[in-house]
């Protein structure tokens, strides 16, 4: 029924001046070679705004199907994902899984990134692996990492050369053996600065596993359960033994990240043009469009009719 909606997959990710692409399963693509004209880098060392630049072509919301790691070499990009807006100013390495909805998109004339778009499928973080783990068990909602030029200059100097290998020759086997072994190191990287941020040395096993357990039962069932108690039975847990796993975890409120993702869909819905009020409510499980219209109201600062017409 919702075949209409709006979703950003691997084959939508931009091609930049330099793009390797797996099996519609890892697009790694970048524009870090890319000229960038002497007055627009020189307001970019002085720390001035320059133009601002959107993606061509796309009309937000969108879900998005793929898990991100972004790295912005220079520059500044600017998002909204799940009501919430982040800023990626230069040397620093943003991290979103898969399931977000992103509002809106826009980077400064002259940025330099880089961007690794992944599946599940392609499984370039196997959660065998620590520094998976302790990436996985961070990225319930998008994480934002500033790093040193010198780690900048590392990781992206590992994946240049990651990419003029890989396109050296049209064998996918030997393509994924370097990509998989890449991501160790890239994986491990970025564990490291996770654990250095945090500044604890907490353990990455039951309870953050259990963490994204949940977030991933409500980014699939958020249509139509808004109660704790069914993902906590889902779980195998108690509602409250859940409600404070999440809350030590994460530092929110279970039935809050529920709410953020039922809006989420509630704002795809709208913004599809497919569906009504009423239907989105029918969809979303209310009792009637009172109800729907209260709870969306309350969260979002306007009604489902007024959402609707706005975009």
């Amino acid at each position: 029924m919702k075949e209409n909606l709006s979703t950003l997959r691997l084959d939508m990710v931009p091609a930049m001046a330099r793009t390797l692409s797996l099996k519609d399963e890892v697009v790694i693509s970048d524009n870090l070679d890319s000229r960038v004209p002497v007055e627009i880098a020189s307001r970019l060392k002085k720390g001035l705004s320059t133009r601002t630049l959107r993606p061509y072509g796309m009309t937000f919301p969108y879900r998005v199907a793929f898990h991100t790691i972004l790295f912005v070499e220079s520059g500044r990009v600017d998002c909204r994902i799940n009501l919430k807006d982040y800023r990626i100013e230069g040397c620093s390495i943003f991290l979103a899984a898969s399931g977000i909805v992103l509002d809106s998109l826009e980077y400064q004339a002259g940025t330099r990134f880089l961007i690794i778009a992944y599946s599940d499928a392609g499984g370039l973080l196997p959660a065998t692996s620590r520094s998976s783990r302790i990436i996985l068990a961070s990225t319930y909602t998008p994480l934002l990492l500033p790093v040193d030029h010198g780690r900048m200059d590392r990781h992206l100097q590992l994946l240049r050369v990651v990419q003029h290998v890989a396109e050296g020759g049209p064998d996918y086997s030997f393509k994924e053996d370097i990509v998989e072994g890449f991501a160790k190191v890239i994986a491990g990287g970025i564990a490291r600065i996770i654990i250095e941020r945090s500044g604890s040395r907490r353990q990455y096993g039951r309870r953050p596993a259990l963490l994204r357990q949940f977030i991933s039962l409500v980014q699939k069932n958020c249509e139509r359960h808004r109660d704790l108690e069914f993902y906590a039975n889902e779980l195998c847990v108690t509602p409250k033994y859940l409600s404070r796993i999440v809350s030590e975890q994460s530092g929110r409120v279970a039935t809050e990240i529920i709410k953020e993702y039922v809006i989420a869909e509630a704002r795809l819905l709208l913004s599809s043009g497919e569906y009504n009020v009423q239907q989105v409510s029918n969809i979303m499980g209310f009792p009637n469009a009172s109800s729907f219209g209260r709870y969306f109201l309350k969260a979002t600062g306007m009604t489902p009719r007024q959402f609707r017409i706005s975009v």
